[in-house]
């Protein structure tokens, strides 16, 4: 099923363009992903989008984590996956406080890489999304990738998060900081690309002890955000509102 018949069977749906589906079915093709984890889903739409891509491609496996709370959006990820006939092939998680939690029971239950992918679309905030970089770089296989929306999408108070923040916090690209903090310098990753709101970092080698032999950046173009949309979805999905 290609993007633009995704699109036609979900509709306008947020939180993902039709664009930003078929950059997402390119990449999974191209690097022949397989099994993804998502944090942060939401409606589902990125989520139909990556399901189609796998069910293209011959198959594949999506572990997408999201609050309890998106189980009542209208409509839900497993409405518009079972309008798809792809239901069967994502396995859906509700959290109460982070997927954090979700990915501390994974590593518990078998810390083995099992990712190829992981799309990381969620809090938003340096506290909940750092940690979960470091902990999904733990269930990422070599050669595995991440990319991190709304790279530049800063809270400014409009979430109930945002609102406990410093003003320094809540005025700071906090994606972003994740991005060239503790990506970047990691020594297992490179091929760095930026690309819209979207930042691109490329698992290389599976040890610290056997660094990245490249280090490489790509910025293609950077698009101003849609900060009210943005807004809305990052208070969903930490639970919060106005």
């Amino acid at each position: 099923m290609k993007p633009s018949e995704v699109r036609k069977i979900i509709g306008d749906v947020p939180y993902m363009t039709l664009d930003q589906g078929e950059t997402l079915t390119e990449f999974i093709h191209r690097n022949k992903i397989r099994d993804v984890l998502e944090l942060g889903f939401c409606h589902g739409v990125s989520t139909c989008y990556m399901a189609a891509a796998l069910a293209e491609q011959g198959g594949g496996s999506i572990t997408s984590i999201d609050l309890e709370g998106a189980r009542n959006e209208k409509p839900n990820i497993e409405e518009l996956l079972t309008k798809l006939g792809l239901r069967d092939s994502v396995k859906c998680y509700y959290e109460h406080t982070s997927y954090t939690w979700r990915l501390m029971k994974f590593l518990e239950e078998d810390p083995t890489p099992r990712f190829d992918f992981c799309f990381l679309d969620g809090a938003h905030n340096w506290f909940v999304d750092g940690f979960a970089f470091l902990l999904a770089d733990r269930l990422l296989r070599r050669n595995g990738w991440f990319i991190f929306d709304d790279l530049h999408w800063i809270d400014g108070g409009s979430t109930a998060a945002g609102k406990a923040m410093s003003e320094e916090e809540r005025n700071s690209a906090q994606v972003q900081k994740i991005y060239e903090v503790l990506v970047k310098p990691h020594p297992c990753y490179g091929d760095f690309k930026t690309e819209d709101r979207w930042a691109y970092a490329h698992k290389l080698t599976a040890s610290v002890t056997d660094p990245a032999p490249v280090k490489m950046e790509h910025v293609v173009k950077v698009v101003p955000m849609p900060w009210g949309r943005v807004g809305a979805k990052v208070r969903r999905l930490m639970g919060g509102a106005d």
